[in-house]
């Protein structure tokens, strides 16, 4: 592999990042790496989350990354910060894009450590200065859990069910929605349900301002992509792959 980027969260949510660059830059060598021994990182303190994101950019950084995507929003808004190093890029919700399309009254959903983190209301002040009372934050934990368990895929009824219920709680605390940022790379696998059940919502996904970001750190390569899973005994490698075959995403790749 010639100057891979590496890509990597504790979940299925990264790989969608993994596709999209591989769309954006073809030739460009990635190593995709599946950190389920640290599964779920919207379950973590910050502390921990810290700890964990320092190991793992480390640990690719060894392994011949030439440049890292973080590509997981919890951690990317409250710990990357916090890690000086210039080798490795977040992922973050596109406000400044939802204020640049004049919409009013925007949902923000993530897993539980960003929505409750203050490091997420600092953000949003920041970015969007006057306009952070149109955005509201909720934790979309058990959307996430849609995707990790395959219940996406495997049980469409109740996926459209909790997706309901969840926007309609939402909508009832906040009002009528014109926008909903998907700031966990999780969420987008669900885009397809939310366009049904909430057609008129505009829907943003940060994956689309990440990719064009690190198009100075790209190069020609290969066009091979090569995958890491880490695995515990609660979340042994083969739980995880049983999911990427439903999804039939193939992959080369090893078990650590």
């Amino acid at each position: 592999m010639n100057k891979p980027i590496a890509v990597f969260d504790a979940g299925l949510g990264s790989y969608a990042i993994v596709e999209a660059i591989r769309k954006a830059y073809p030739q460009q060598d990635i190593i995709y790496f599946a950190d389920r021994r640290s599964f779920p990182y919207g379950a973590k303190t910050t502390g921990q989350l810290k700890t964990i994101i320092e190991k793992s950019i480390n640990f690719l950084l060894e392994r011949g990354a030439s440049f890292i995507v973080l590509a997981s929003n919890a951690p990317s808004i409250t710990v990357l910060d916090k890690i000086k190093n210039n080798k490795v890029i977040g992922i973050y919700p596109p406000l400044k894009d939802v204020i640049n399309d004049k919409k009013k009254n925007t949902l923000i959903i993530g897993a539980k450590v960003m929505i409750e983190s203050p490091e997420l209301q600092n953000y949003i002040k920041r970015e969007v200065g006057d306009s952070y009372k149109q955005f509201h934050v909720e934790n979309a934990s058990s959307l996430i859990q849609l995707i990790e368990s395959g219940a996406f895929i495997n049980n469409i009824e109740e996926t459209e069910k909790t997706i309901k219920n969840f926007i309609d709680n939402c909508e009832n605390k906040f009002g009528k929605l014109d926008s909903i940022t998907l700031s966990s790379t999780h969420l987008p696998w669900l885009s397809s349900y939310f366009e049904k059940i909430i057609p008129q919502t505009k829907l943003y996904d940060p994956a689309d301002s990440l990719v064009k970001s690190i198009k100075p750190y790209t190069s020609v390569g290969e066009e091979k992509i090569h995958s890491i899973i880490s695995e515990s005994e609660k979340y042994p490698a083969k739980e995880f792959l049983k999911i990427l075959d439903i999804l039939k995403i193939k992959l080369d790749y090893e078990i650590i």
